[in-house]
């Protein structure tokens, strides 16, 4: 881990000075006779912080994702949390995305492609971490807008304006892209030596990571597309998914602020205490018996665990702040990781794959196992408590009703990964939140606002994209 550490710390030093803007990239890639002045590695290595960094950070993770679940509640200037947003907070979401690590992924592929120092199997393994990581930002992308740049993207000399394809052939294009970058894999052949902060190389956990990032996008389309979907899901764990914590996809944060979780920046090092766990996310979990609110946030002055009601005014807000628990140290502690795809993940697909008929099994005993692998995740090792919780009626697996149980054990399991529980909120539809009597939309946002920069940069493109730049427009997976 040291070596880790020190390894993110001079990249990310170094790419202070490299790594900028979109044009600085084309100058410094664009000689195939000097393919390695910036390393493949480097690249992948801030890639893989940016893009971890970003999805666990204050603006797009607990100032929006984990809001728009009503995980959290505002303890001070309290508008998003009633909906009040506008183009102009999403610009760094979306440049961080497009221009930031995926730009990055695309540097270190046409890098690697050039590289005549690799074998054929070498160079395939490379691609295919590249491939899997821009597979699933996109997957993040198309998620939060909806119709995004896709076909067009990374070609600025053909297409300086790129179009927003529809999520329908965004999710196509995954599809493809999914099934080809699996293929290039050969387990047991070495890949990227130094940079991978994920897996350091290990081809057999990145064929797992790409299985279950497989599995995924196919559940993600069930919905619409029941044929593909059941091919994916199927073909993914027929080839083998993450099966315990060790395999998970995890981005490890570390003690030097400049790498370090991005919760306990906010709070520590920028000394920000806007956030509280939300009544919604204490009631759910107190009328379950949840051993794991101590993990989720730090008792109150009372040493009691207390919600802050969801999405009230400033004015509000400000009278109760006090009586309400923080999130925890353990969340905002500066080495926790980002838990960006998970084993519990994996054991709720399995029990929603068999409720489907897309695999075969024992639904129950998935949702137990995803449960269990859930509190294993937040430090509950008790295995009888773990059994006591799934004694009691109110979480027992509901075969009847498989979408409220898979849906609120899910939404709880996501705790922290505020834009996986969004989009598993708006698929599965459970727990079924209300919008607050404060709010400015009529409706709790399906979708995020198209960018300002976006809106003065790409105006054609936006006005194309198929819809205007509401909040309310569903994803076109989301059916229900």
């Amino acid at each position: 881990m040291k070596y880790i550490s020190n390894y993110l710390i001079g990249l990310f030093l170094f790419s202070l000075g490299i790594i900028s803007c979109t044009e600085g990239f084309e100058e410094m890639n664009s000689d195939p006779n000097n393919p390695t002045m910036v390393p493949a590695e480097n690249l992948l290595t801030q890639a893989e912080f940016s893009l971890s960094n970003l999805m666990w950070s204050r603006a797009l993770n607990f100032d929006f994702g984990m809001l728009m679940v009503q995980q959290f509640s505002q303890s001070e200037y309290a508008e998003r949390s009633r909906y009040n947003f506008n183009p102009g907070n999403f610009d760094n979401i979306w440049n961080t995305f497009y221009a930031g690590g995926m730009n990055d992924l695309q540097a270190a592929m046409r890098i690697t492609e050039a590289n005549e120092n690799l074998t054929t199997a070498q160079r395939n393994n490379r691609i295919a971490i590249l491939e899997l990581l821009r597979i699933w930002s996109f997957q993040n992308i198309t998620d939060i807008w909806v119709n995004v740049p896709y076909s067009q993207t990374f070609n600025p000399a053909e297409f300086p304006n790129p179009r927003y394809d529809k999520q329908q052939d965004v999710y196509a294009g995954l599809l493809s892209e999914i099934d080809a970058a699996l293929s290039k894999i050969t387990v047991g052949t070495s890949s990227f030596t130094t940079g991978d902060i994920y897996y350091a190389g290990d081809m057999a956990k990145w064929q797992k990571f790409g299985n279950s990032l497989k599995v995924r996008i196919g559940m993600r389309i069930a919905d619409v597309d029941e044929a593909s979907a059941r091919r994916l899901v199927s073909e993914g764990f027929a080839a083998g998914v993450i099966s315990s914590y060790e395999e998970g996809f995890h981005f490890p944060f570390q003690s030097d602020q400049r790498i370090a979780n991005p919760f306990f920046v906010d709070n520590t090092i920028g000394n920000r205490d806007d956030f509280t766990l939300s009544d919604v996310l204490v009631g759910i979990m107190s009328e379950r018996n949840d051993p794991r609110i101590p993990s989720f946030g730090n008792p109150n002055v009372s040493g009691q665990f207390v919600g802050l009601p969801y999405g009230l005014t400033d004015g509000e807000t400000f009278s109760l702040q006090g009586t309400a628990s923080r999130p925890s140290t353990r969340l905002r502690s500066a080495t926790a990781p980002a838990h960006l795809l998970t084993h519990a993940e994996m054991k709720f697909f399995e029990a929603e794959a068999i409720a489907r008929g897309f695999i075969s099994g024992n639904a129950a005993e998935a949702y137990n196992a995803g449960i269990a692998a859930s509190m294993r995740q937040w430090g509950i090792t008790d295995q009888q408590a773990i059994n006591n919780y799934l004694a009691l009626p109110i979480n027992a697996y509901n075969a009847d009703n498989w979408k409220n149980s898979i849906g609120i054990q899910k939404w709880i399991a996501l705790y922290g990964n505020g834009i996986e529980a969004w989009s598993e909120w708006r698929r599965l539809d459970y727990p079924q939140l209300t919008v607050p009597a404060a709010a400015v939309r009529t409706s709790i946002p399906v979708r995020a606002l198209y960018p300002a920069v976006e809106l003065g940069n790409n105006p054609d493109a936006v006005a194309n994209a198929g819809f205007q730049n509401e909040m309310n427009i569903k994803p076109w997976w989301d059916v229900n």
